[in-house]
């Protein structure tokens, strides 16, 4: 599988925990601050849990796929708009 250049921005004005999961035991944990971007490195196939503390205690706010967050192809895209 390949492994794909991927960008979360934590667009919530609290903390959030990313959880990123992927074969051959691939496992990425970091916390991201409010406003901030997150660049890391992932498998094609990896799932990612964005997780913040509401009242209850952990919530899960959203779940992606490392495709979704490949800045490879929106930098391929806004080079092409940009010509």
């Amino acid at each position: 599988m390949a492994i794909l250049n991927c960008s979360y921005r934590n667009d919530l004005e609290r903390m959030v925990i990313l959880r990123c999961f992927g074969s051959n035991n691939y496992y990425l944990e970091r916390v991201i601050f409010p406003f901030e971007l997150l660049n890391f490195s992932a498998p094609g196939d990896a799932e990612v849990e964005i997780w913040s503390h509401g009242i209850g205690g952990p919530e899960l706010v959203e779940t992606l796929r490392s495709r979704e967050l490949n800045n490879e192809e929106s930098q391929e895209t806004n080079m092409l708009i940009s010509v």
